[in-house]
């Protein structure tokens, strides 16, 4: 019999820099209106950096 794949192909490392992509866009869209540049270097980091590496990067293929 064929073995099926998992409907989601996301490791556990994956999910957890989606997660922090998500915080990161969260917290710079909150602050983004104040008088410093954190918040658009946050949007940036979390646009650029975090959600490629969380589509990017394969999971650990674990023994089963």
């Amino acid at each position: 019999m064929k073995k099926r794949k998992k409907a989601s192909s996301l490791g556990k490392i994956n999910i957890i820099f989606m997660a922090l992509a998500i915080l990161f866009l969260v917290v710079g869209y909150i602050i983004v209106n104040s008088a410093t540049n954190f918040g658009t270097i946050l949007l940036i980091v979390g646009y650029l950096v975090l959600i490629p590496l969380a589509l990017l990067l394969k999971p650990n293929k674990s023994k089963e």
